[in-house]
């Protein structure tokens, strides 16, 4: 998962790592902590419910398409997003690219990929529009 803490994780997120963890000692460390929070048979099925709830949200977050506030910045501003030279990490375009591929949202990635390029087409157009347009007006 992340770099938190076991018992800092929900107990939904410890269910997730039992039942998907790669790592045995994790799965191991889960496990123990759920354990140690004493939870009832009701409460651990309401965990499970819970759980189910959220791979369906995960899920369904993966094949989702962009909205129009993740399409919008990348339609209109493809290249024109300030980045300072000493921060070279932190451009937007490239930092919510890295974020879908890290998520495993490849549905919004090949959209975000796509509006890009019709992003960078747009502005080419209007940059070959207004040259035409001030040829035009000035003969």
């Amino acid at each position: 998962m992340n770099n938190k803490k076991i018992y800092r994780y929900t107990n939904v997120e410890l269910f997730d790592l039992i039942k998907n963890g790669n790592n045995k000692i994790d799965t191991k460390n889960a496990e123990l902590e759920l354990k140690s929070r004493n939870l009832t048979q009701k409460q651990l099925s309401e965990v499970e419910i819970e759980y189910f709830k959220y791979k369906k949200n995960q899920n369904d977050r993966k094949t989702a398409p962009l909205t129009p506030s993740e399409w919008i910045p990348l339609f209109f501003l493809p290249f024109f997003i300030p980045t300072q030279k000493w921060r070279n990490y932190d451009h937007f375009s490239k930092s919510e690219f890295e974020r879908y591929e890290k998520y495993g949202f490849d549905e919004k990635a090949r959209e975000a990929r796509k509006i890009r390029l019709y992003g960078i087409l747009f502005w080419i157009l209007i940059i070959i529009n207004a040259v035409f347009i001030y040829n035009y007006l000035t003969r």
